[in-house]
């Protein structure tokens, strides 16, 4: 009768069973939090790179096992899942905006990945609200004359 699924009361058989401990597992939702800065703007496609300064975001009430960063365009496309949006360089990503998201999640989760957009993960996580990145990239044009 050792079998999972089954009570130890109903063992058969020489046996002896070891005192028991009690394991309390806890369960809380995965929370995004709230993130702070910003809004950042960078002139973009010069060559210089145009980073977040280190320290410039913070994070308040967010829980769940697992974080991560999410880069998206503002239609929610993930662009980027970097380890911090410090690391972020977005000199070469062209004019345009993008947002800043920081994600929680517990367990496994499904989707998170470049190329899709962030309505498609699924499992147990949350976004926190969303910081925007204007990326600016001036076009002097062309003269012509002589």
């Amino acid at each position: 009768g050792a079998e999972v699924g089954k009570n130890a009361n109903d063992l058969e058989g020489c046996f002896s069973l070891s005192n028991s401990i009690t394991v309390i597992r806890t369960y809380e939702e995965a929370n995004g939090g709230t993130i702070t800065g910003g809004p950042f703007t960078f002139c973009v496609g010069d060559g210089y790179a145009d980073n977040i300064a280190e320290g410039s975001i913070t994070i308040e009430g967010s829980s769940g096992m697992t974080g991560q960063w999410v880069i998206t365009d503002d239609q929610g496309n993930i662009l980027g899942l970097p380890p911090s949006p410090y690391v972020v360089n977005f000199d070469g990503a062209g004019a345009g905006e993008c947002l800043v998201w920081y994600m929680r999640y517990n367990g496994e989760i499904t989707g998170a990945e470049v190329g899709n957009n962030a309505t498609e993960i699924e499992g147990d996580f949350d976004l926190s609200n969303s910081i925007s990145v204007y990326r600016n990239q001036p076009d002097a044009g062309e003269l012509v004359g002589g």
